[in-house]
This record gives structure tokens, sequence and C-alpha cells, in this order.
């Protein structure tokens, strides 16, 4: 008598096999585009929320977007070039009607992943409302942004002040584990983007489902972001040089493949979701 492969390894084939059934890739490039697309309308508001508020900058953004993109100079070069022009335009943005037209294109991002979610995602359904909600969604992204930044700027303000202000260096004690716990702002971004997405999985494709219930999804795609992210920062820089054949584009070129595969990381992982969730309720 055959013997029946180990569970995990029928939960992998299985969820392979609907993954390409759906054409689930195809679902993953358009996401990809329109990602791509909605980031330049979404940095801009970003910016231009940063710039209203003392003590971030540019610099800082870049270095959040940092620690979740591939460790790459050519990425790392284009991204803060980028934010230094968008913030240039961020005050003409603020006092023009593209202001409401740029929120609704940044949605877009947030509406692709939701259609490709939907086909994934048991009990998800499609409405007119669909659009108001990724509307909403893409707010509550920002904000978990500019959470993320406040918690990384901790350590480099604690550093100001104990530098510049007499209590400070008279207590340094008390600011010594502060500051210890403020330098922890970037490993917070580990379960930032962990919670981020068990809300992605839990909300973005609609239906009613529980937040536990997500969590094997949730922590496959968190795992291979992280992983995906180190290797492929790796292998550019060791064994390929992109440079030599696309030359300025080069950047374009890392970002469209690094985010080509961490969507269809994403929607591996909501296969993941479905599929043990159907194995609990049988």
């Amino acid at each position: 008598m055959k013997q029946k492969p180990p569970r995990w390894v029928q939960i992998i084939a299985a969820v392979l096999r609907r993954y390409l059934a759906l054409d689930m890739t195809v679902y993953a490039g358009s996401a990809t585009l329109f990602l791509l697309t909605a980031s330049f309308p979404l940095l801009m508001w970003v910016l231009m929320l940063v710039n209203l508020v003392l003590g971030f900058s540019v610099e800082g953004v870049a270095e959040l977007l940092a620690d979740f993109l591939p460790q790459i100079p050519e990425i790392q070069t284009a991204i803060l070039g980028l934010l230094q022009n968008l913030s240039g335009q961020s005050a003409q943005f603020v006092a023009s009607l593209a202001v409401l037209t740029t929120i609704v294109s940044a949605s877009g991002g947030m509406n692709a992943l939701q259609i490709g979610l939907q086909r994934l995602t048991p009990g998800s359904h499609r409405t007119f409302l669909n659009r108001l909600l990724a509307i909403g969604y893409t707010f509550v992204f920002e904000l978990l942004l500019l959470v993320m930044l406040a918690l990384q700027g901790m350590h480099s303000l604690f550093a100001r002040f104990a530098d510049t202000l007499p209590f400070f260096r008279h207590y340094a004690a008390i600011v010594a584990p502060l500051q210890r716990v403020a330098s922890i702002g970037r490993i917070v971004s580990v379960p930032l983007l962990f919670g981020l997405l068990l809300l992605i999985y839990t909300y973005v494709p609609g239906g009613r489902r529980t937040p536990r219930s997500q969590l094997p999804g949730t922590i496959f795609a968190t795992a291979g972001w992280l992983v995906f992210s180190r290797v492929f920062s790796f292998y550019i820089l060791h064994f390929w040089r992109l440079s030599y054949i696309y030359g300025s584009l080069t950047a374009v070129i890392l970002i469209i493949l690094w985010l080509y595969v961490i969507i269809n990381l994403l929607f591996i992982g909501a296969g993941i979701n479905a599929e043990m969730n159907g194995k609990a309720e049988q």
C-alpha cells in the first residue's frame, strides 16, 4: 500500500495546483503594474503629510522604505531621488485639486490586490463599494507608514536631546535605556509588516473571516518577503550585473522583478489560508 505524503506536502501541492489553475501569475503581473503606478501618488501623499510634521524628512522616509526593499544601491539611490523630486512638488500638490484625484489613483494598487485575493479567498465577494473600500485601505496604509516612520525616528530624537539638553546629561542612567528601547524602532518594522499583511488577508478581500484563520498565510508571506529580499539583494550584488544591460533603467527593472515575486508570495499566502481553512472545516 502506497504511503500518503506528509500533510504539509499535500497542502503545498494543493495550493500550487489551484494557484496555477486560476492563472494567478497573470493577476500578480497586473497587481505589480497597478502598484507601481499607484506608488507615485501614494508617496506624494505621504510626503505631503511628512512636510507638515516637524522632525520628519525625506531621508527618513527613504530609510523607512529601505527596510522593506532589497538592499541594492541602484534601488536605494533611485528611491531617494524620486522622493526628493516628489517632495519639491508637495506644496503645489496640496493647493491643487489633484489631491482628490491622486488618492483615487493611489487606491488602484490596493484595488488590484483586492481582485487577486478575492479569487483565492473563500467567502469573499466583490461589490460596488470595493473601490471605496480600497481608498479607505489606502488611507490606513499611509497611517501605518507614518507610524513606522515615527518609531524609526525615535532613536535619533533621543540622541539629539541627550547631546543638547543638560537634563538628559544629568540623568544618563534613565536616558540610556530609553535610547535602547527607541532603537528597537527598526526591529518593530517586522511585526508591523506582519500586522499589515494580516489586515490585508483578513479585510481586503471582503466577507467575514477571523484574523486567527489568516495566520498561516501571513507567517508565510512575511517570512517569504524578508528572506526573498535578502536573497535577491545578495544575488544581484554578487552575481548579476544588470547595469551593463539596462543602464539607467536598472533600478526600475529590479523593482519590477522584486515586486512581482513579492505579490506572488502574497497571493500564495492567501492560497495557503484558503487550503488550511478548508481542511479545518472538513
